[in-house]
């Protein structure tokens, strides 16, 4: 796995010094853990879990837990826990049992553990709790209150504003007959040929977009109506600035001959080009659209509502490039024309909608925006308004509108000269930010607090500060992002989707060894706030911008020292007047859901935070057109570039953008081949801007995240060197419990693709994807790929923070949304189950039993909800809308199937959940509407030789509704009908063999796509949701052959196709790119880091290496090498970092000898089921298998010997 060369290289020298068999055995324990983290600070778990391991440094065999002691300690070393002796091998999940934790107190732990030989091993640790209570503003928060800005320091930075509302009142002076509003103008992209794909090179001033006010016809008739002229220049090559783009006429009951020189009231809303115009108040102020007056030059969308027009060239709404953001803003009259304006008022379209632009002119003097504007420009400002006087040449006057920066807070505080026993800062904001004390950044990660439904759940971080505490003087302050608490969320068109400006929360609490204390906490008194600093903008959606000549200003912000003469109170800020509230709307007549902070709770931090996973220096530059250099990271990332500058030159600017791709050589491409290609990015502008300072400096973005393979860096005269353009990696995985290679590189490079795939998509919340707008928490992505993401990484604490999402956002009726957190999303029961099945293969590989107690209500609630959408005249459940998304034979197996399926699926976990939890009750009603379901997907899917399937009816955007009619079905010979139904059991027994062999058909014959192209043998046929199946069904039905044949593939579609194309992630779509149809027109719905296609890696780990789990948590486990049949693989080697500790797996090919190499941790036991072709043939250490210590020899069935292994390493050789 091309990760890092060093931690390669590592893991196989510790592979091959495992193999070794030593006389004299140290065991120690090792990797103590508390709520599956290696000491955790300022968790508010009341009965916290412990963990450890046993560890045989030289590979002894036979090693096991007989027994184990716990004792916890408090302050003051006073003991609050002894289990005593426990005679129990259980080293994971225990659960404490002691006096009640105290807030904020560093526990110390002692593991003591008697092997079965006798020896006596010791451990220590510790952990630490948080605050423990969750109420805001609880008196454990010392009194802190949320501080930023107020309203006046609400940033504005309109290049980057694409959701946004705005209105204005103006008059047409008497002798004149129009006047317009500019707003959209100058967008840097459409004055540089080489960031737009027209390649439009638009000089100043003649890009924009001007709502005009006609009031030349209106004379009094019937037909004499005033009209409403939206023009649009400069941003399509067929823009006519003389022509209008699209013309409203306007009622006469509006504008009439008795008011046509009166003032009037025009006001839209803006989301990403497409606008919504109202005049005086009245959204039906056109009727029916204007006929025949639209420019055809760029698509105008689906506007179906008469008063709106889209005006953004790559197309309508959140699934494209934006165009029509605010930029600058200004105003036009022609030659003679007069007019005056008002009341011009930019405001967040969403609740609150609290102004973002809005100037004084009533004063003595206007220093406005305009203010610069020349003499004879023909605009002033009197009398409270803003006056266009056109003369001979007319006038045109836009400026920028941008105003403030992001929020920078400080305070200083100080402290006696004793001396400091430890320090705590406990924090979170609305946003993200990054803390600093006395000069010093905290901590090391990045977007705290991360996401979660901040309504419900809003996360708070705990750091152990004590080290940059000095006596005296002290200062501390913070900066702060957008985050995903404002700016623009997901793929809707709605911006500030919790509230519309940062704040924060923080407490520092100083204990000195002397047992007294000093608390810091925020307020409005002693914190003073800055909006004039260097971070201009940050948004993880749009880019960051930022300013180094303003860091001048701010110089030693973070010191005790510094003059803060220029900074302000902070003020508190609320949730009222700040935040929304009210109702969400709804989709597909589904009625919408209220949104409060009434079940608000602070909680500490859950898992780990997002740090930085790698760093990779570019690989490559190219000149692609003169200025614009393109490096190549040689991988697919998620995170921020890191810029080192030797010269910068004192305000001169760089701009970065970023791609995953770029256009290739074909007609498609234009005159953009070899140019980054970012229509994928969609609404996501993903731009990076960057104010030099004089001398040497590097950029490294805070506040915004990208997906991306190459920077484009312009505005420097010749390229960089290439250890000067650096990928920082970030993900909430900090290392990996996985690695798995073999003789075939491509298939090593898939390993590696889903490996980073997994780590770029796992950010605070398992996302979709990390490039476009979006990036959200879809649950069918996790839901098919979580068995897979427990291998990868130590991924218990983000699912269960990921399942508490799903529950803070479950509807009132049981429903899990499609997406989580925010909600919302199209997916259906196939989505909605991830609530089901994520914690219950958390469950059965981290043995997490508290994450299903926990989860049990709302996974009840959700199961009983699917029971209601069960169609009485069908059978079949309403909720079925995406199917086996993006699947070559989506439309020919349709959605239907597979939501039965998975309706049984649920049901069958359900009834194992509530035998472990001890609800007999319920095991045997969940076992009953199990054994029900499936009798009824047999009786509805399977005809007595094939599958059925309803077709693509079922399937895509249906909103949730069932069908209309009873549905007609037909046969559908799929490999995902065939892999779900075998993966899931649900096939009735007497049919199964029919089915294996209709899947080895599937399989090995050509297919014929849903476009009706027939594709090859041995082809992935599978969408997200049959993927997760077909291999795992092929191999545990005896066909691991096929399960070969189609990773091997390198044809399209399959696994290694897109390898072939240089894939460095796995890809959305299997076909984002071919050779013979480039991005095949999907250029903006087109995701090349998507981990779904990565579900095989669970068969990877499981079944071509071997390791497979057994008991939930790995105590006993199964060993089950599959050697590639087809000879291709000659070998794989890997391991698994189980909780117990690691296990080893490794398979050889040479001529008629297997050679297997393993090893099974201590204190556990494991199943090793070793292909042969005779069980006399196993040799272990030399001598035979059946006589080698810890080896029992069980039975020989299938082509398999069978043995149990005590814990140890073992090398075995057999006959093929």
């Amino acid at each position: 796995m091309n990760l890092a060369g060093p931690r390669r290289t590592l893991a196989v020298v510790l592979f091959v010094v495992g193999w070794a068999t030593h006389a004299q055995a140290a065991l120690v324990v090792r990797n103590l853990h508390v709520e599956y983290r290696t000491t955790p600070l300022g968790i508010d778990v009341r009965e916290p879990r412990f963990g450890w391991q046993v560890h045989a440094t030289s590979g002894e065999r036979g090693v096991t837990q007989a027994a184990y002691r716990l004792e916890v300690r408090g302050a003051g070393g006073a003991l609050v826990w002894d289990s005593k002796r426990v005679g129990s091998a259980d080293s994971l999940g225990v659960t404490y049992g002691g006096a009640p934790l105290q807030a904020s107190t560093r526990y110390t732990w002692t593991v003591t553990v008697w092997t079965g030989a006798g020896e006596e091993l010791t451990a220590n640790s510790w952990f630490e709790t948080g605050l423990m209570d969750s109420k805001p503003g609880a008196p454990a928060w010392g009194g802190a209150e949320w501080i930023g800005g107020g309203d006046e320091d609400l940033v504005l930075y309109s290049p980057y504003l694409g959701i946004f509302h705005a209105s204005y009142r103006v008059a047409i002076a008497p002798g004149s007959t129009s006047a317009s509003f500019v707003y959209g103008a100058n967008d840097s992209r459409l004055m540089d040929r080489y960031k737009n794909v027209s390649q439009l090179e638009n000089a100043r001033d003649h890009s924009y977009i001007k709502l005009e006010l006609d009031v030349s016809r209106v004379d009094g008739s019937r037909d004499g109506k005033a009209r409403l002229h939206v023009y649009r220049a400069g941003y399509a090559p067929a823009d006519d600035p003389a022509r209008p783009f699209k013309t409203f006429e306007i009622d006469t009951a509006l504008v009439n001959q008795a008011n046509k020189h009166a003032e009037h009231a025009v006001a839209f809303r803006s989301a990403f080009g497409q606008i919504w115009l109202s005049v005086d108040g009245s959204a039906a102020f056109a009727g029916a659209p204007a006929p025949a007056t639209q420019n055809t030059a760029g698509w105008t969308g689906r506007n179906t509502a008469p008063n709106a027009v889209n005006l953004n060239p790559m197309g309508q709404g959140g699934d494209y490039l934006p165009f029509g953001l605010l930029c600058d803003i200004g105003f036009s009259a022609g030659p003679g024309q007069g007019a005056t304006f008002r009341e011009v008022i930019v405001r967040n379209d969403r609740a609150p909608a609290n102004v973002l632009f809005r100037e004084e002119l009533a004063g003595p003097v206007y220093d406005g925006i305009f203010a610069d504007a020349p003499a004879r420009s023909g605009f002033s400002v009197s009398g409270g308004k803003y006056v266009l006087s056109g003369a001979d040449e007319g006038v045109f006057l836009v400026r920028d509108p941008s105003r403030n920066s992001m929020p920078m807070l400080r305070t200083t505080f100080t402290t006696p000269r004793k001396a400091v026993a430890s320090a705590r800062l406990y924090v979170t904001s609305r946003g993200i930010y990054e803390m600093f004390l006395n000069g010093q950044r905290v901590g090391d990660d990045y977007y705290n607090p991360g996401l979660t439904q901040y309504n419900v759940t809003h996360l708070y971080q705990t750091y152990d500060v004590t080290r940059l505490i000095v006596p005296g003087n002290n200062a501390m302050g913070a900066m702060l992002g957008e985050g995903w608490w404002s700016g623009l969320l997901s793929f809707g068109s709605i911006r500030n989707h919790f509230g519309d400006r940062q704040s924060l929360l923080a407490r520092l609490v100083v204990t000195y060894q002397d047992g007294t204390s000093d608390t810091v906490t925020t307020n409005d008194r002693t914190w003073k706030y800055y909006g004039r600093g260097p971070l201009v903008y940050g948004s993880l959606d749009f880019g960051e911008v930022y300013d180094a000549s303003r860091e001048a200003v701010v110089s030693g912000w973070t010191s005790a020292g510094y003059d803060d003469y220029a900074w302000k109170p902070a003020v508190v800020v609320p949730l009222e007047g700040t935040t929304f509230s009210g109702v969400e709307a709804g989709r597909g007549g589904v009625p919408g859901t209220s949104f409060s902070f009434d079940r608000l709770s602070l909680v500490g931090q859950i898992g780990e935070t997002a740090g930085v996973f790698r760093v990779l220096t570019a690989r490559s530059v190219k000149e692609v057109r003169p200025g614009v250099f393109v490096y190549d990271l040689g991988q697919n990332l998620v995170g921020v570039p890191r810029i080192t500058i030797d010269d910068g030159r004192a305000g001169a600017k760089l701009t970065l953008r970023y791609s995953e791709m770029l256009y290739p050589d074909l007609q498609e491409s234009g005159k953009n081949v070899g140019m980054i290609m970012t229509e994928n990015y969609r609404a996501a502008l993903s731009q990076d801007v960057y104010t030099m300072k004089a001398g040497r400096q590097v950029f490294q973005p805070r506040f915004t995240s990208h997906g991306f393979q190459y920077v484009e860096i312009t505005g420097i005269d010749r390229a960089l060197p290439l250890s000067a353009v650096e990928g920082v990696a970030i993900s909430s995985i900090r290392s990996l419990t996985a690695e798995y290679r073999t003789s075939s590189e491509k298939v090593n490079r898939l390993w590696s693709n889903l490996v980073w795939s997994n780590a770029g998509n796992f950010l605070t919340i398992p996302t979709d994807c990390p490039q476009r707008n979006e990036r959200m928490g879809w649950s069918g992505d996790i839901n098919v790929f979580s068995r897979t993401a427990t291998y990868v990484s130590n991924a218990d604490q983000f699912l269960t923070r990921h399942m508490q999402a799903m529950r803070d956002v479950q509807a009132p009726n049981g429903r899990f949304t499609d997406i989580a957190p925010v909600g919302g999303g199209f997916g259906g029961v196939l989505w909605g189950s991830a609530g089901i099945v994520v914690p219950w293969e958390t469950y059965l590989q981290y043995k997490d039993l508290r994450l299903l107690e926990t989860h049990y209500p709302a996974m009840a609630a959700y199961v009983d909800y699917l029971e209601t959408t069960i169609d009485p005249k069908t059978g079949l459940s309403r909720d079925a809308q995406l199917g086996d998304w993006l699947g070559p034979q989506n439309n020919a197996l349709g959605t239907a199937f597979l939501v039965t399926a998975y309706h049984a699926y649920d049901l069958g976990i359900m009834a194992r959940v509530a035998e472990l939890l001890g609800k007999p009750g319920d095991a045997a009603r969940y076992r009953s509407l199990y054994e029900k379901r499936k009798v009824f997907f047999n009786g509805t899917f399977v005809n007595a030789e094939k599958t059925l399937a309803t077709g693509g009816a079922f399937g895509g955007f249906g909103g949730g509704v069932g069908p209309a009619k009873p549905p007609e079905f037909r046969v559908a010979d799929t490999q995902t009908s065939y892999a779900v139904g075998l993966g899931m059991h649900l096939f009735d027994a007497a049919i199964v063999p029919d089915m294996i062999a209709n899947l080895a058909d599937a399989v090995a014959r050509e297919n014929k796509d849903d476009d009706g192209v027939v594709r090859p043998k041995y082809s992935l046929m599978t969408g997200f949701i049959g993927t997760a199946w077909i291999s795992k069904a092929l191999s545990a039905n005896g066909l691991s052959e096929l399960a070969y044949r189609l990773l091997l593939n390198d044809r399209y579609p399959s696994w290694l196709y897109a390898i072939d194309q240089g894939a460095t992630t796995i890809w959305e779509r299997l076909n984002g790119y071919t050779v013979e149809n480039g991005f095949g027109g999907n250029n903006s719905m087109n995701s090349f880091n998507h981990y779904s296609f990565g579900a095989v890696g669970q068969w990877m780990m499981a079944h071509s290496l071997g390791i497979e789990r057994g008991e939930p948590g790995f105590g006993e486990f199964v060993l089950q090498p599959e050697p590639d049949p087809t000879g291709t693989m000659t070998f794989a080697e890997g391991y698994y970092d189980s909780m117990p500790g690691r296990i080893v797996s490794a398979w050889k090919v040479a001529g008629p000898v297997l050679t297997y190499r393993a090893t099974v941790p201590p204190n556990t036991a494991a199943t090793l089921r070793l292909p042969t072709s005779s069980a006399d043939s196993v040799r272990e250490g030399g001598v035979s298998a059946q006589s080698a210590r810890g080896v029992a020899f069980v039975k020989y069935e299938d082509g398999k010997a069978v043995f149990r292994l005590e814990s140890g390493t073992y090398e075995f050789t057999a006959s093929r």
